[in-house]
């Protein structure tokens, strides 16, 4: 009660469970008065359930559990280029030019004999 009137906001819990629970977040509202939540499922094998328990005074006693299985991704799945790999790309290329380089030095680098470095001084 806010004011003598029921408030407006309800809050429904959604927890996401496997043995203990992953995420735990809120339902909200959108314009059309269905309640949804957006998350990042875990990177996990298993089964888990969608678990809404909402339990106040004065309101109906509401209890769902949806139970789904959760796979990663396999190697094959994934985008051929990650955007955020872009550095380590650089980075492996960067390698390869440096490693170039140094055996062009090291190929055709010629040392001075010692006896013309001796003659020099």
């Amino acid at each position: 009660m806010v004011t003598g009137r029921l408030s407006k906001v309800l809050m429904y819990s959604l927890t996401f469970v496997r043995i203990d629970p992953f995420v735990r977040t809120f339902l909200a509202p959108d314009a059309e008065g269905v309640f949804k939540v957006g998350f990042k499922v875990p990177d996990v094998y298993g089964v888990f359930q969608f678990k809404v328990d909402y339990n106040r005074v004065g309101f109906t006693h509401l209890y769902s559990t949806t139970q789904v299985s959760v796979r990663p991704f396999h190697h094959t799945e994934y985008e051929r280029f990650i955007p955020s790999a872009y550095p380590y790309y650089a980075s492996a290329f960067s390698m390869l030019g440096g490693l170039f380089i140094f055996s062009f030095v090291f190929l055709y680098h010629k040392d001075t004999p010692a006896d013309a470095l001796k003659k020099t001084e």
